[in-house]
């Protein structure tokens, strides 16, 4: 098939593919553990359950996404019937959930597990979900014919990180896109075996199962995700692929099965890259994407350490990238601009917010990402922070990334964040949140070695560890607020 092909089957096609080429062939390896074949007939028995209790196409319903095999099955049954699955993160209610998103968003159905098994409700009614029972193929294929590669297929949200969270609708063919363009860049295929360690409502999390269903082989899902707990998985299941934040990396430092990692989601140098690769016994793979855009670069699996360590990597090959400035006029190589992207894995917009999209998304159809960078003459893009994250001071535009991974080469600086906090004399200036290695102190003319004058923070606050988000993301809000203590 190429690449078109590919693109307009979805998530339970590719299962059923597996299915019907190695049903004993392992996929959803956790407390309950499923393989393609079994996979299948639960998701078929799923789909014709939701058509029965009245869950038609474009029908909004909200899943708690608890990291497990079954929250997978629901969310690819859901979408072969058509419906759209509103991602929750599970430490809320729905209610709370959706309330904290400041979004319109009012699912005609909710599946939930709080009462200790899987049920569905409508309208204060309820009717439990069962994974037991035969499924009905035929009825469930017929179902699936009515769904297009363009029909809504998920409501993800934002992490939050830097600000409020936004709902972003992705189609069936946002989501297996990436996998199509990334996984040949990978060496990734069913031999392997993947570990999900991030949360599934996140983009992060549930790309490592399109990955997965895509490839064919199985993903395992730790019961916990303390580096402890991760590395016994790792040993036991032979997990060959991990995708996850710097910090996580860090925290893994032994040997390991793994020969791949894909690290996107917050700053790191080339020595801590390096240290983790020589660590792991893997190659370390930067990325770059967002809830809005999947997939915008990656490195390649045979690219040298020293390209790997470079940047975030070269375009996805169905990705393209323009470096805008402030006008919205392209910049020279090497120059740096708001990065602006084009690809397949592009969202169809805000949920119920036009307004808020067409901001995003401009006139000739470039998402305005909000993150600035250069590209290199090798083709590599660099990221060196956020639009409204820039630290004005004294006239002066400084990046709060570009201070970090400045701190973080000093060998006693184990981790950072950088925010901007209002100054009456400066307007802005840097302040730090840092997290010392054991016995490390912390000078500032140790910062005066990698910093220029400018770039020092003027407020340093030492911590034990940055506050993150779900999605392990560094928590910018409370850092802020960290600072103003």
């Amino acid at each position: 098939m190429n690449k078109t092909e590919q693109m307009n089957k979805n998530l339970y096609d590719y299962i059923r593919m597996h299915a019907q080429k190695a049903p004993q062939s392992a996929f959803l390896i956790g407390e309950s553990s499923y393989t393609y074949g079994e996979a299948l007939q639960r998701i078929q028995a799923l789909m014709n359950m939701f058509a029965a209790n009245g869950v038609k196409k474009g029908d909004l319903v909200a899943i708690r996404m608890t990291r497990t095999p079954e929250c997978v099955l629901l969310t690819v049954a859901l979408g072969a019937v058509g419906a759209v699955s509103v991602m929750i993160d599970s430490h809320n209610t729905v209610e709370e959930f959706l309330c904290s998103t400041n979004t319109l968003i009012r699912p005609a159905f909710t599946v939930t597990d709080e009462t200790g098994g899987w049920r569905l409700f409508k309208d204060g009614g309820e009717e439990e979900i069962s994974f037991s029972g035969g499924a009905d193929a035929a009825a469930a294929e017929e179902l699936r014919s009515r769904v297009l590669p363009d029909d809504p297929f998920m409501i993800i949200f934002t992490s939050g990180s830097t600000g409020k969270s936004k709902a972003v609708t992705l189609s069936h063919k946002n989501c297996i896109a990436n996998p199509v363009d990334a996984m040949p860049l990978f060496e990734e295929d069913e031999r392997d075996v993947a570990v999900s360690l991030l949360p599934l409502h996140h983009v992060f999390g549930f790309a490592v199962i399109a990955c997965t269903v895509f490839c064919g082989h199985s993903v395992v899902f730790p019961r916990e995700i303390d580096p402890r707990s991760v590395l016994s998985c790792i040993e036991k299941y032979h997990i060959s692929v991990i995708y996850s934040v710097p910090t996580l990396f860090k925290d893994l430092l032994a040997d390991t099965s793994l020969r791949l990692g894909l690290m996107a989601g917050g700053p790191f140098t080339e020595q801590q890259m390096l240290h983790i690769e020589n660590e792991l016994g893997l190659k370390l793979m930067p990325g770059y994407g967002m809830s809005e855009c999947l997939g915008i670069s990656t490195m390649r699996y045979r690219d040298s350490v020293e390209e790997r360590a470079a940047g975030v990597g070269r375009l996805y090959p169905m990705a393209r990238v323009c470096i805008f400035d402030e006008n919205d006029r392209e910049v020279p190589l090497g120059h740096e601009g708001e990065i602006c992207a084009k690809a397949p894995t592009m969202m169809l917009g805000y949920y119920g917010d036009e307004e808020l999209t067409a901001r995003v998304i401009d006139g000739n159809g470039w998402i305005h990402t909000g993150d600035l960078g250069y590209m290199d003459e090798r083709g590599i893009l660099h990221i060196s922070g956020r639009k409204k994250d820039l630290i004005i001071r004294n006239g002066n535009n400084l990046s709060p990334v570009t201070i970090e991974r400045k701190m973080l080469s000093l060998p006693n600086v184990k981790d950072v964040c950088v925010v901007g906090i209002k100054d009456e004399r400066e307007g802005e200036v840097p302040a730090a949140a840092v997290v010392l290695a054991e016995g490390g102190t912390l000078s500032e003319a140790d910062l005066a070695q990698v910093l220029y004058k400018m770039e020092i923070p003027k407020r340093i606050k030492f911590v034990k560890a940055i506050p993150l988000t779900l999605s392990s993301k560094p928590d910018k809000p409370a850092v802020s607020l960290l600072m103003q203590d």
